[in-house]
């Protein structure tokens, strides 16, 4: 059997969470060595090392200069070329027309919801795009696979889903990679590179509206202003303009030299970057999984986040979490982590047996039972047999002649 993987933007340079979730999905499967012949299909781009064939893992680049044309066009194409039995699309959507069975993998339905006026239009265009199609493919999927328990309520709410199509499977932590570094000249090196302070507080959400970045921004200020010697905020997804114009809007006295603005964290940097800080902080308004409070857990991190959506499923005990909606709760929350040297150890010490629920292991092993139950030949039915009735005449005309006849 051939199973066909959907990772549109694999060879992407700058990664985010569908991508990296998924790559460090196919690579766990390619370990296992399953019974099935994969083709991975992705666009071309820069960072094709990320991902080597093997006897039973091939690529194929598809064309497509959009995200819909790629995925409605290309890929089935692609997908009946290739004969393959069973695609697995991981981004969310799937193409409208498949020639084969499809599972899908809906991180969550956060597009649904009302699309914020602040959202760039390359994010408010996605959006529409996944409204309107995630609604009419979804149904027609053989397995629908969400990552957290509050995502699969929001699924048949929102979708009329069947319950029993839709499985819920967590994300992993790569514990080789997200893990405390020891190593000081690392540290060092990671710490130049990015121009980061001695210490610091860490926040790594974009300008979208659901990241609460002006939230974080507000509850900094407030932080600020009732502590000696605030650390500084290093900010990697927003810009030093974006926060120039919300402190502006803030009519904020705090000293802009506060924000660390460093860009884009590379991937292999970013377990140093979490280590680094003393406290993450993730208030955000909505996620599928959260996969940031587990990561920086795994780093040895304590963290801040929301007691909403599914970052308390994910968090457990091991987050202080707060009313992301509240700045005050937000700088309190701060002020009592960084003033209490012991909570903050707890802290720790919780997060590293937290972040050890989450095995690429357990997810590759259920990603891999779902695609061998969908392709299981169907078990053909038992023929009955039924009894010859004979009718009487047939006696009377095939008895043995006699003398007297």
């Amino acid at each position: 059997m051939k199973i066909g993987i959907e990772i549109q933007r694999l060879f992407r340079k700058k990664k985010y969470g569908i991508e990296t979730s998924s790559l460090e999905l196919i690579k766990k499967m390619q370990a296992l060595d399953p019974n099935f012949e994969f083709v991975l299909f992705a666009k071309d781009d820069a960072d094709r090392a990320c991902f080597t064939e093997s006897g039973k893992f091939k690529i194929k680049t598809l064309a497509g200069d959009f995200f819909a044309d790629f995925e409605q066009i290309f890929l089935p194409l692609a997908a009946k070329a290739e004969k393959i039995d069973l695609l697995h699309c991981t981004g969310n959507t799937a193409p409208y027309f498949s020639p084969v069975p499809i599972v899908q993998t809906l991180h969550d339905i956060i597009f649904m919801d009302p699309i914020p006026r602040n959202d760039n239009l390359y994010q408010r265009v996605g959006n529409h795009y996944r409204r309107h199609l995630v609604p009419i493919v979804t149904p027609r999927s053989e397995a629908v696979i969400t990552v957290s328990n509050y995502e699969k309520e929001r699924i048949i709410s929102r979708l009329s889903i069947d319950e029993s199509k839709i499985q819920v499977i967590y994300n992993g932590i790569n514990e080789k990679h997200f893990r405390i570094c020891d190593c000081p000249t690392e540290k060092s090196k990671v710490r130049l590179y990015y121009g980061l302070p001695e210490k610091f507080i860490l926040f790594l959400g974009n300008p979208s509206f659901r990241k609460n970045p002006t939230g974080v921004i507000e509850a900094y200020v407030m932080y600020a202003s009732k502590v000696e010697n605030p650390l500084p905020l290093v900010t990697p997804g927003l810009s030093e303009t974006y926060v120039t114009q919300e402190l502006r809007k803030l009519n904020a006295t705090c000293d802009p030299k506060l924000f660390i603005t460093p860009g884009y964290i590379k991937e292999e940097d970013l377990p140093i970057v979490y280590g680094l800080s003393e406290v993450f902080l993730f208030p955000s308004l909505s996620e599928g999984f959260g996969m940031p409070v587990v990561e920086a857990m795994a780093c040895g991190t304590p963290v801040i986040t929301s007691k909403i959506s599914s970052m308390p499923e994910i968090a457990g005990d091991a987050a202080l979490l707060i009313d992301p909606m509240s700045p005050p709760s937000i700088a309190d929350a701060l002020i009592q982590i960084l003033s209490n040297e012991q909570i903050r150890l707890d802290m720790i010490q919780d997060g590293i047996l937290n972040a050890k629920r989450f095995s690429w292991d357990i997810t590759a092993e259920k990603v891999l039972g779902i695609y061998e139950h969908i392709l299981a030949p169907s078990p053909r039915p038992v023929p009955v047999r039924r009894k010859r009735v004979l009718e009487p005449t047939f006696f009377f005309f095939n008895r043995p002649k006699t003398e007297e006849s």
